[in-house]
This record gives C-alpha cells, structure tokens and sequence, in this order.
C-alpha cells in the first residue's frame, strides 16, 4: 500500500486523485493533493451571477466524439452528472455555423454546401481543397509547422482562413511555430498512416472510436445523437465540485488549498514535498502544476527543469459581456474566430447565449472575446500592467464593429489570465523525450500529468491522468 501525494487541484490533478481511488483500491493507502489556489478548478472556474448567467473563466465546453471525449462522458456518468449535462447536438445552430473573419466581414465555415460552390473568401469550392489533400504526397518530415502542414496538404486559403484561426482559438498561438505533431496528433497520425488526412479520418469510424465506452449509457446517448460538445447547467465548475466531493466521501485522502509546494526532495525510494515548511513524505508524486512552475522545484536536476522550463505558455484575456436585446440574431453559430492577419484587436469571440441560452440570466445576448495570446506582450506589453478599461473598450468596439450596434453592455467582467495555455511549438516532442529520459535516468517518483505536456484540452487532461494512473498501479 503506497501514499501518494499530487501537485494542482486542477482538472488534471482532481482527476488523477479520483483515478487513483477509484482504479488503485487495493494498492493506494493514502492521496495527498496540494493546490496553491484558494480553491480547486485551475484554469475552470465559472462566475454565477444571482439571475442565473454564467461566465467561464477558462474553458466552456467539453467536445465528444474522440476517445478522450467518451471518457469524459464515462467520468461524468460516474459522478451523477448526467442529468446534469446540457449538450449541443449537431443539429444544434452552433454546431453548424462557425464564423471566421475575413476582409472585415464575417464568413461562415465551409460546410456540406461548399463542397461544389464556391463561398467567400474562398476562391474554389471546398471539394478542390479535399482532392488536392487526398492526391498530396505525404511528407518525411519527423516535424513541421501546423501553418506548414495545411499549406503543403491543402493550400495557401485552408492554412489562412482555418488553420490560423483555428489556433488562435484552441490554443491562442500561432499556427507558423505550433508543431501539427504535438497540437494536432490525429491529424499527423493521419498523414504517417494512410499518406492522407482524409482518409485517416474516412478510416477511423465513429463505431470504433466509442467501441470501449459504450457499456455507458450516457455515451450511447452522445454517440446515438452526435453530440459535437457538453457543459453543465451551472457551468463546468460542476465537474470541479463533484470531483472534489466524490475524492473526499471514498476517505483515505486529504485535499489541500492554500498549500504552496517549495521543494520536492527524491530519497531513499521516497518524495519529501515541501509546502509552507512542512514536511510531507509520500512514495510517488504526480504533478500536474504547469511545467515553469515545477521546474524550480527540481532544481537538483538541472536539465530537467530547463526542458520544463523550455515549454512556453501564453497570457489571455477574456472579456465577458452581457447585452440586453438579441445582438447576435442572424448570426447565431459558436462565434468567430479573427485570422492573425485580420485588422481586428481580438483573437476570436464566443456567442455564449446561442451556445447555452440556459444560462443567459436576464440578458438576451452574452459574448467572451478571447485578446492578446501569442500577441499579448506586444500588443499591449506586460500583462501585469494593461488597464480594465483598455481591454473592456477594445471588446465593446468588436461588438460594435460586428453587429453594428451602439448598445452598451449591462454586465462586463475582464479577466487576464497569466501563462494560462501552454504551446507546443516545434520540437515539443523532443523535449517531452528529454524530460522522460530524465525522469527515468534519476530514478525519479514523478508522474507527469496536465496540459504542459500531451494535450491541453479538458478531456485530454482527464484521460491522460487516468492513463498515467493506470501506468503507475502497474508497476506496483
């Protein structure tokens, strides 16, 4: 029977604890979870106003149809959240129009209708892309670019018009340094496996990608239905809360805000945790805090925490606005996203009241516009220093740009989020092998889990904590 002790109280981190009672009875003795924050959640947190709109701070949905998405689902069914689940279908408005912005103007997203016309700002039809994609030879490259990618497989419009946007939004990076192995892995899978994206993805059936997970009923109704994306009806701070409280009622385990970890010493088969000049001696640590953050803890092994510390993240602010007519109207979709070539001071804007109308509170329209990313410092230089006022006022003139408005918002809140997503530029993988190779070479208790390394998405964090989980009850 070991102890364990876990760094972050972060998806990552809540998870890993409920991985490790739930799949670990026989062999876990005693978790430890240290989170430095006044409370768990990491980069989830939901704002509830008293009317009932919600505002996230970081991400607002959760997507279904991969293999992470379903075990996200499974996780959710075994918290007793799925009546709780309000799912967007892909019959609903915001699964099928998306909107980029180009030449000032807002366009949607080529669908089943592009495929033989032409719609701008595209100068061909969506199936000339697809035939050049499938006839393109594929690349020897071990590397490349996501930008990179796009433009050898499908052109130079696809690469501006989707793959620049589209980074922005995930990722809030640019597509011209983030690695398409490391960001995208399915879609560089694709290309090694079948010399085509198209038909890696025509191979994969949705039948196969849900096979393990459908002894869920909540999945059986995700997949039956075509569920595109989930949140909860008061926000995904939720799943943060049902996490929390299901880890503490199973006992054997102690979850711990406000507590600050300062040093991991690795000794004589065990991990000495520091945290506010106490002592905690665990068998084996999982850390999920982001790598810059764990790298000064692990200063006795020098290349190590410089390879941690090698992994940049980005700073992002999030303004959310509330309107009280409909300003969205024939517009209604998930929102745009602004190509970084665009005249246009923010990274993209979410349509949070056609998305989830349940949580709209008293307003007709709630927006989040998504600024500074990769483009954060020299926009507006440290963030520590940019005002409120500049970054409401840049947002509300978006507003009034795109819907052509003069209508002032009844509720804001602005947020900026410090080194919040992580970026897998070129190379990534690389240094991922350096600090495995590290870890094993120093005979080191340490599992490494979170957005840093293998996928920064929600249901990514969640499976690759239950992975890590089961990799660790096997060595046992």
């Amino acid at each position: 029977m070991t102890v364990v002790g876990i760094l972050g109280g972060g998806i990552s981190g809540l998870s890993c604890a409920y991985y490790l009672k739930t799949l670990g009875q026989s062999k876990i003795k005693y978790i430890v979870l240290l989170d430095k924050s006044k409370k768990f959640g990491g980069w989830i947190q939901t704002t509830r106003f008293p009317d009932g709109a919600t505002f996230e701070h970081g991400p607002r949905t959760l997507r279904s149809g991969t293999k992470s998405g379903y075990n996200a689902l499974v996780l959710a069914d075994e918290l007793a959240l799925s009546s709780r689940i309000l799912p967007v279908t892909r019959e609903h408005p915001t699964a099928k129009k998306n909107f980029i912005l180009a030449n000032n103007q807002l366009h949607t997203l080529p669908d089943a209708s592009s495929l033989i016309r032409t719609k701008p700002p595209f100068s061909k039809s969506l199936i000339r892309y697809i035939f050049k994609e499938i006839t393109t030879k594929k690349s020897d490259l071990v590397d490349e670019t996501v930008y990179s990618f796009f433009e050898r497989r499908m052109g130079e419009e696809i690469a501006k018009y989707i793959c620049d946007p589209m980074c922005r939004g995930i990722t809030a990076g640019n597509a011209r340094e983030l690695s398409i192995r490391s960001t995208f892995p399915s879609i560089y899978e694709a290309e090694k496996k079948h010399g085509s994206v198209v038909k890696g993805f025509l191979s994969e059936k949705r039948s196969k990608i849900a096979s393990e997970f459908l002894n869920c009923d909540l999945v059986k109704k995700a997949y039956h239905e075509m569920w595109r994306m989930w949140t909860l009806k008061t926000g995904l701070g939720e799943l943060i809360d049902a996490l929390a409280c299901t880890v503490e009622e199973q006992g054997q385990a102690d979850l711990i805000f406000n507590a600050e970890c300062s040093s991991l010493n690795f000794k004589d088969g065990k991990v000495e945790i520091i945290a506010d000049n106490e002592n905690i001696k665990v068998d084996h640590v999982f850390s999920s805090i982001p790598s810059y953050e764990l790298a000064p803890l692990l200063n006795a092994y020098p290349t190590l925490a410089e390879n941690l510390m090698a992994i940049p993240s980005v700073d992002v602010a999030l303004v959310y606005l509330e309107y009280e007519n409909d300003i969205v109207k024939e517009n209604a979709g998930f929102g745009y996203l602004a190509p970084s070539f665009e005249d246009s001071k923010v990274l993209g804007m979410v349509f949070d009241s056609c998305c989830f109308p349940e949580l709209n509170g008293k307003s007709a329209t709630r927006l989040t516009c998504m600024i500074g990313g990769r483009w954060f410092k020299e926009m507006f230089g440290d963030p520590e220093n940019v005002s409120e006022n500049t970054l409401l006022q840049i947002s509300m003139e978006e507003v009034a740009k795109r819907f052509n408005i003069t209508d002032k918002p009844m509720r804001y809140k602005v947020l900026v989020q410090r080194k919040c997503i992580p970026q897998y530029v070129i190379g990534h993988h690389l240094k991922l092998e350096k600090i495995d190779e590290e870890i094993t070479k120093n005979n080191l208790n340490l599992s490494l889990i979170g957005a840093s390394y293998k996928g920064a998405g929600v249901p990514d964090c969640i499976l690759n904590s239950k992975l890590s989980v089961e990799n660790y009850l096997k060595s046992l």
